[in-house]
């Protein structure tokens, strides 16, 4: 497997521009936090990136542990050929489970008795490509946490590790879930959804104590979505962010 900065680069501005038309080159550099003649350049091939620009990059675009690997090797030998031992493996299975929303979806598809265990059905589904969905049921096997029965998905009992998941993989999902989210406002009639807002001024203190009222909420929709017979697939989120710049900003936890 052989990755460029450049080819990154290039890819994550395409996929931006998608969304936002509008969205800039000088807008691209200003969110990886270097300068837009320094980002022109590496995309011109004109220059490489420093090691201080590359950590930006690497951390602003959420990138995986296999990755951020070649993008290393890129920069210390001028190519990202590198050996994939079992840990790399490992870890980039992980983070990409946890990063990519489909991977939990596919977990869910499987509660489903009529589920098909192949990537088509799975990709129409989803609304995702059939070689993302092929990719995921190979990565979720080989973690085993799905296996084939009779041509059909079955969740195992191994838990989900959390421990060690790179913070880039949460906000990653979290980052998807919001474009999923606003896919989702467009395209679904509103009898299948709900959006609900409220601005209000704040107690900060009352934070803690709103998580826990809202983490316990969810544990009882879970339970009431999931009595009878289920057939679709949801995410559930709960948006809570203060508009104002903190005052006293605490330290990111990114969960």
């Amino acid at each position: 497997m052989e990755i460029t900065v450049k080819t990154l680069l290039m890819q994550e501005l395409a996929k931006r521009q998608t969304r936002n038309s509008s969205y800039s080159l000088r807008a691209f550099a200003r969110d990886l936090g270097i300068g837009s003649t320094t980002l022109s350049d590496v995309m011109g091939e004109r220059r490489s990136l420093s090691k201080s620009n590359l950590e930006k990059v690497m951390e602003r675009l959420l990138l995986s542990p296999l990755e951020r690997e070649l993008l290393w090797a890129e920069y210390r030998q001028g190519s990202s050929k590198i050996e994939i031992d079992k840990d790399l493996l490992l870890q980039e299975d992980t983070f990409r489970m946890i990063s990519d929303w489909y991977y939990l979806a596919i977990m869910n598809l499987a509660q489903i008795p009529t589920n098909r265990a192949n990537p088509q059905w799975i990709a129409k589904r989803l609304g995702i490509k059939e070689v993302e969905a092929e990719d995921a049921l190979e990565r979720l096997f080989r973690l085993e946490l799905l296996k084939k029965s009779r041509n059909r998905l079955v969740r195992t009992t191994k838990p989900i590790l959390m421990k060690d998941v790179p913070s880039a993989a949460i906000r990653k999902y979290h980052n998807q879930n919001l474009h999923l989210a606003e896919q989702s406002l467009h395209r679904d009639p509103i009898d299948s959804r709900l959006f609900n807002s409220m601005t209000m001024a704040v107690n900060p203190e009352k934070i803690p104590l709103v998580k826990d009222v809202l983490l316990k909420t969810r544990k009882k929709i879970e339970d009431l979505l999931q009595d009878g017979p289920v057939s679709e697939v949801y995410t559930l989120s709960f948006l809570l962010f203060p508009l104002t710049k903190l005052e006293n900003p605490v330290e990111d936890q990114n969960v």
